[in-house]
């Protein structure tokens, strides 16, 4: 796993632009967990890239800890995601208090490699193998 970085233009709810005003005393960073597929959670670390006034959209950067496979295939250019604000870990989890939503513009370290496997419609390399041909006397 490793520390994967994007950029990202979000909207919060006007509920969260509230709270997050009143939690983070003019910090502009939030952590949260964010769904980019239907119950698929990682818990991520949110920064604004300015403060943000009480207005619906801002850019952002999002930093998530993912494997390889993760960060292609959840977090492509034009991914949209969920922002919540908590999740509950039980025999399944429980996203909690919706915050708002978002779009990955691009990603911004380490480079995010082109996703290949079967949902992207690539079948595996064969594997190539010399066979002997008999020699004829």
């Amino acid at each position: 796993m490793r520390q994967y970085k994007f950029k990202a233009l979000v909207i919060l709810d006007h509920a969260a632009r509230r709270d997050t005003a009143q939690c983070a005393l003019g910090e502009s960073w939030s952590y949260c967990v964010v769904e980019p597929s239907y119950c698929a959670y990682f818990p991520a670390l949110i920064s604004l890239e300015a403060a943000m006034p009480l207005q619906a959209k801002a850019h952002a950067l999002v930093t998530i800890a993912l494997n390889d496979r993760e960060a292609g295939a959840f977090f492509a250019p034009g991914q949209r995601f969920t922002i919540w604000s908590d999740a509950v870990v039980d025999h399944s989890i429980q996203a909690v208090g919706l915050a708002g939503h978002g779009v990955i513009s691009q990603c911004v370290s380490p480079p995010l490699r082109p996703f290949r496997g079967a949902a992207a419609g690539k079948a595996a390399p064969r594997e190539e193998r010399q066979t002997s041909v008999p020699s004829s006397r």
